[in-house]
């Protein structure tokens, strides 16, 4: 059964599975996405800051998005979400190398009930990204549109 808008409180906290980051998708992903000689190149990313092949920071976000929304939203936790309605305080803390396991930390910290339809409300979720090391690797606030219990009937 769906958690609604209502039966969300602030403070409450999940955390999804693990998932592993290899050398090959952060090198696919660059290529299409972010093609920087650190993303998609070992020898030229130990000339790098990092030292060696870290994944882009935009692989990070969307890795966060994908465990979010499939093992909060419409995983084990279930919300009945209806949309986004942006991101705001993204934050890049750490690089993210191949073959490290990445889970996200989801606290809900805001709830606003909307005042123009009578159908959702607004939720604010705090999404933190760690590595094997429990190290905050990435972090974002984002701005969920909820279903109301009164409009599920």
């Amino acid at each position: 059964m769906p958690r609604y808008y209502e039966d969300l409180e602030i403070g409450e906290t999940y955390e999804t599975g693990g998932y592993t980051v290899t050398k090959e998708e952060i090198i696919e992903f660059a290529e299409q996405f972010d093609p920087q000689p650190f993303h998609l190149d070992e020898e030229a990313a130990r000339d790098s800051m990092f030292g060696e092949l870290v994944a882009s920071g935009l692989h990070t976000l969307c890795l966060s998005v994908r465990l979010f929304v499939t093992e909060i939203v419409n995983g084990e936790v279930d919300i009945a979400n209806m949309g986004g309605l942006g991101m705001d305080d993204l934050r890049w803390h750490e690089p993210v190398r191949p073959g490290e396991t990445l889970r996200v930390r989801v606290e809900v910290v805001g709830k606003t009930p909307s005042t123009s339809r009578s159908d959702r409300g607004y939720v604010d979720f705090r999404r933190s990204v760690v590595n094997d090391a429990d190290e905050e690797v990435m972090s974002i606030l984002s701005h969920n549109i909820v279903r109301r219990t009164d409009a599920a009937d």
